[in-house]
């Protein structure tokens, strides 16, 4: 049944007016994606002398059996408001609030997600910022913390099982539970606007930080390096930082697949970066690439 058709509609959503300073004490709801990043344009509009938003008053608020409030729409304002040295926005005194009457969590989250008004649009990446916040795990670097890693979470999931047998594939808060270790180590590194951004040389340093160890040292100096270095070339030979940065774009290799995430590219893509980092990391040299390339990525997790 339909939630508008069920005879207690009443009894799940109510109206009232609120005062602005209660409603900037209360918490988001977990699910919630990361605010501030958007404060800074919201904070222009609201600011905007050339027409009155009336959505701006207008906010959702989860309420619990036992009585505790969350903010389901509204966070990017209260923070607006509450920084007005950096923004200069006046909070408006009253707001007009819609209160959800949920049971638990998972309801939450189901009212959430209705909530895309043309401020707030929820997209992938504002899903995954939610499961970042959900599950405690705050970062720094601007495009993890954007949660701009959405194809990197499918290439890195896609073979992948845990302990317990449980697939990861599809499933992006579940796989960002599992690597969050290797995420965190990523993020003390850095991704944004360097090499490391694009989306399938993310996953292969969040998979070897995840199968060899989230504070490997090695591994950790390895990333860095392909991050800030040219690597090695010696003759004939290099390691695997220089053969992914200069030899992958040959045509013989990716050529001008490199770096591409379309359902050909990105497995291709992680075949020959896993298995250049993975010599890297082993300390091996090489000249070309034999066919065991072929199906590294699909046999990775599988030592």
């Amino acid at each position: 049944m339909k939630f508008f058709e069920t005879k207690d509609v009443m009894t799940k959503v109510s109206k009232e007016v609120i005062n602005t300073a209660d409603f900037i004490k209360l918490e988001p709801v977990e699910m919630q994606r990361e605010h501030k990043l958007r404060a800074k344009r919201l904070a222009k509009q609201l600011n905007s002398t050339s027409h009155f938003i009336p959505t701006g008053l207008e906010v959702a608020i989860a309420e619990y059996p036992n009585g505790t409030r969350k903010v389901l729409n509204g966070n990017t304002r209260a923070w607006v408001w509450t920084h007005y040295d950096d923004f200069g926005v006046v909070a408006p005194d009253k707001l007009y609030a819609t209160v959800h009457h949920v049971k638990d969590k998972k309801e939450t989250e189901r009212v959430y997600l209705t909530y895309d008004s043309s401020e707030a649009v929820e997209n992938n990446k504002h899903r995954i910022q939610g499961h970042f916040r959900e599950l405690g795990i705050q970062l720094t670097d601007p495009k993890l913390m954007a949660g701009g890693i959405g194809k990197a979470l499918e290439a890195m999931t896609a073979y992948y099982e845990t302990e317990e047998g449980v697939p990861l594939k599809g499933n992006n808060k579940l796989a960002i539970s599992e690597f969050s270790e290797a995420i965190l180590a990523l993020d003390r590194i850095g991704v944004s606007r360097s090499f490391l951004a694009k989306q399938s040389v993310i996953a292969a340093c969040l998979m070897m930080l995840h199968k060899y160890g989230a504070h490997n040292k090695k591994v950790l100096d390895m990333i860095s390096d392909l991050k800030n270095t040219k690597g090695i070339s010696n003759g004939d030979v290099c390691d695997g930082i220089h053969f992914i940065k200069y030899e992958l774009q040959d045509k013989k290799y990716l050529g001008d697949t490199f770096a591409k995430t379309d359902a050909k590219s990105l497995p291709e893509n992680m075949n020959y970066i896993l298995y250049c980092l993975d010599k890297q990391l082993h300390g091996l040299m090489f000249n070309k690439i034999g066919s065991k390339v072929h199906s590294f990525y699909s046999e990775f997790w599988e030592d």
